[in-house]
């Protein structure tokens, strides 16, 4: 390490703004807009990650081509946002006010959809899709329309406008994106660009786009603000698209003009999107550093080098820094999960930081279900105004609280309710904290859970709770403890009576009753145990597509057991396909010989004969020495009734007031740990 080299904390110019430090938060998308424009709630998630002490913030690939523009009709991105109509300056203006109150810079991403678009997302606007050339998106699936000439120009010149309404709007700088499989990384990569003008052939024409969008910019804004370029380093398609050494002689090239004070090495496009953001258990932690090295070297002290790619530690960031791999390191869920997380790690409270797992609810509620930006570690994410900083008021009276079950949203509701002054116990039957959690992190590649428990658990000691693991609860333990609140966090069982919505013809499954019929949860345990605890071939019927099974099968799998995993669903594991796992696991199951069969159910289990009906028609026998069921799950809220029945008999005797009772997570009805996270939030403020 160079004693001379710049600190993570040391200051750094970027054209005309001085970042405070090298941490930023790189453009993503929330999804919290509305008419197209930065909304309140979008200002107050921004606001809070600048009050946390990043040193720039970065805003979604706003659309920055009228073709592509502002889409005002009830459409799928209805919510993202435009920079190109004067109309979103005041907005904006708003944006990057109440950024900068936090001593905070604000950069907005420039971007255009090209192939991976479609034409009929705006009743009023419906439009062929355009790109490079035309080639298809591996996604959209819609004939593309090559961009003439006229069109290139129009984008150019609305880049330009689009900077230049960011610059009255009052913020520091544009990021053009060339990146992620849209039209500025569609222009470099020999897949979608085939073009024979002056935009295609060679690496330096295929920079054409990107260097007339600077030149554009430039023209309208010249040195009056900060201008950067995000860039896949890899399109992980092989020869076929960018691979890292076409990306070094694009940064040349790109360096040569000095149009662009910042290069952000990024990676992925729409046939490997899982690789820009990575799931729970797949890449190692920082995998893109020796790609921003590379550039780094490139461009030397003509541009600054920015780096993404799931780094959460704070002491391998500074590290980056520190050995010179790059100037400055762009954390995104990181500071989604912990708004705090540069103040936490400069005042030396890194044990405080609640980290990422990983879980890609980020992605999953922005991107897939276009619902607006929420995380399953950090509650108050996209209800900032709510729950942000500051909001949180102190419990008068301070009361009792008795919380039964440390999964997720018991920990979270005791330390919310401590936290405001209550005095909290929790009971959890159990030899450790976590719930469901801490049997799902037993499964491979799926470690990362152990943070989310970790994050909940810490501060449960800061606070003072009294956790009393291996206590069995019930109701008149509870009735005699003097508590004045019982909140009832007891989560839930697996069914196994074989039910499932997708046969009305039937109650049960013909069979279940037999000794070799487990429900997933148990099935899980025994394999943990000894793998060959199920028997040499493992049936898997699953209802949900969750995790669970694809696990399970993996586990079992690495110790040489075959396994079946079947669905009613049209593909097997529905929930990774949202999640981009399955890009990762799949390969996994097929080296282990995992048989996927989706669109069929069961029709009865006959000793180890199992079978099985095609949705479309057929049937087959399969043998299973174990049918493992992942089908439905119910409450566990036997004490919250007992409980519940008891308080209001008592309540109705007196005539007065007696203990308060309330249920949260899976003991209401069965969910995903973010929502027991969330209930335990709003529970905890409300006492």
């Amino acid at each position: 390490m160079n004693s001379t080299a710049p600190t993570i904390w040391d200051p750094l110019q970027l054209g005309p703004t001085l970042l405070k430090h090298r941490i930023v938060m790189p453009p993503h998308g929330p999804h919290y807009g509305e008419d197209n424009q930065p909304s309140e709630r979008m200002i107050a998630y921004f606001a809070e990650r600048a009050r946390g002490g990043a040193a720039a913030l970065g805003v979604e690939a706003t659309w920055g081509w009228r073709a592509g523009g502002a889409l005002r009709e009830p459409a799928r991105h209805v919510n993202r946002i435009t920079t190109w109509e004067r109309r979103v300056i005041p907005a904006f203006a708003r944006l990057a006010d109440a950024v900068h109150e936090h001593g905070c810079a604000l950069f907005v991403e420039l971007g255009a959809a090209g192939v991976n678009d479609k034409g009929r997302l705006a009743i009023d606007t419906w439009h062929p899709v355009w790109g490079p050339s035309a080639v298809p998106s591996p996604v959209m699936n819609e004939h593309v329309l090559e961009l003439d000439r006229a069109q290139i120009r129009e984008i150019v010149e609305d880049f330009g406008q689009s900077a230049a309404n960011m610059r009255s709007a009052g913020a520091d700088g544009v990021e053009v994106h060339g990146a992620h499989g849209y039209l500025g990384m569609q222009f470099l990569s020999p897949h979608f660009n085939r073009r024979s003008d002056e935009y295609g052939g060679s690496v330096e024409q295929r920079c054409r786009f990107l260097i007339e969008s600077g030149e554009a910019i430039r023209a309208r804004v010249g040195g009056a603000i900060t201008v950067g370029l995000r860039l896949t380093y890899d399109e992980f398609i092989g020869d076929a698209g960018i691979t890292p050494e076409l990306a070094d002689e694009v940064v040349a090239v790109l360096a040569a003009t000095g149009l662009y004070d910042y290069y952000s090495i990024s990676c992925g496009g729409y046939h490997a999107l899982r690789w820009s953001i990575p799931a729970m258990g797949t890449t190692e932690e920082g995998f893109l550093i020796p790609y921003a090295e590379r550039a780094k070297r490139i461009v030397g002290d003509r541009a600054a080098v920015f780096v993404v790619g799931k780094i959460r530690r704070f002491e391998q960031a500074a590290a980056v820094v520190a050995e010179g791999k790059a100037d400055v390191v762009a954390l995104m869920r990181a500071q989604i999960a912990d708004p705090e997380y540069v103040n936490k790690a400069r005042a030396g409270r890194s044990d405080e930081i609640v980290h990422c797992v990983g879980g890609m609810e980020c992605f999953v509620s922005a991107f897939v279900l276009n619902s607006g930006l929420t995380c399953t570690v950090n509650p108050a994410a996209g209800r900032e105004r709510q729950w942000g900083h500051g909001t949180l008021v102190p419990a008068s009276p301070a009361r009792r609280v008795t919380v039964v079950g440390g999964g997720p949203g018991g920990m979270r509701v005791a330390a919310v309710a401590a936290r405001r002054g209550h005095q909290v116990t929790l009971l959890e039957r159990g030899a450790t904290l976590g719930g469901h959690l801490d049997l799902l992190r037993r499964l491979p590649s799926r470690g990362e859970w152990q943070l989310a428990i970790d994050n909940l658990a810490r501060p449960l000691a800061r606070l003072g709770v009294d956790v009393r693991l291996g206590s069995e609860a019930d109701a008149a333990l509870l009735g005699a403890g003097g508590a004045d609140v019982v909140v009832c966090a007891t989560g839930s069982t697996w069914d196994r009576d074989g039910a499932t919505p997708g046969r009305p013809d039937r109650a049960t499954l013909p069979g279940v009753e037999q000794g070799n019929v487990v429900d997933i949860g148990t099935a899980v345990c025994r394999a943990l145990a000894d793998p060959a605890a199920l028997g040499r071939r493992v049936v898997i019927l699953d209802e949900h597509g969750t995790y669970w099974p694809i696990g399970l099968a993996e586990l079992l799998g690495q110790a040489g057991v075959e396994v079946e995993i079947v669905t009613r669903n049209q593909v097997v594991g529905e929930e990774l396909r949202q999640t981009m796992d399955q890009g990762w696991v799949f390969p996994r199951l097929a080296k282990l010989g995992v048989t996927l069969t989706p669109a069929h159910t069961a029709e009865q289990l006959d000793g180890t004969d199992l079978d099985l009906r095609g949705i479309w028609g057929g049937t087959r026998t399969v043998h299973a020495d174990t049918l493992v069921l992942s089908l439905l799950r119910s409450p566990d809220d036997r004490l919250y009734r007992e409980l519940a029945a008891e308080a209001a008999a008592t309540a109705t005797a007196s005539g007065g007031t007696t203990l308060a009772v309330h249920r949260i997570g899976d003991c209401v009805t069965p969910r995903a740990a973010g929502d027991a996270i969330v209930e335990g939030e709003r529970l905890g403020r409300a006492l």
